[in-house]
């Protein structure tokens, strides 16, 4: 009887510490802000990942601006932050924009294009 409460008291002891030493990693889902820029385009559709799926929105006035709810800023595809404008229709030399993911008041990837598309994910710490 002794031996199994000194068991006891030892597992209960040991579960606390690796509690403390690896603490379970809850996902907490998180504010992005998409940002897609232009001088010469003046509209793109645009498509961004937020909590619950991908959202493709055509034909928008540019500059646009959205904070969304991601579930992992820097994750991989598809629950990670993401955004992709499309103006192939309108694409030339020479005709930039600019797709941006900021967190926390700081740019974690921006792409540069003049090509027709341009991404950004979280993941990949890209600024061009």
């Amino acid at each position: 009887m002794m031996r199994s409460i000194v068991t006891a008291v030892a597992a209960a002891g040991m579960t606390c510490m690796l509690t403390l030493i690896h603490p379970s990693v809850a996902r907490a889902e998180d504010v992005v802000t998409y940002e897609v820029v232009s001088d010469d385009i003046h509209s793109a559709s645009i498509e961004y990942q937020g909590t619950a799926n991908r959202s493709l929105i055509e034909d928008v006035p540019l500059p646009w601006r959205m904070d969304a709810v991601v579930s992992s800023v820097r994750g991989a595809p598809p629950e990670g932050s993401q955004i992709r404008a499309d103006w192939h229709t309108r694409a030339a030399p020479s005709k930039w924009v600019t797709v941006r993911i900021i967190y926390q008041g700081k740019v974690i990837c921006q792409n540069t294009l003049d090509l027709g598309n341009a991404t950004c994910y979280g993941i990949t710490r890209r600024i061009t």
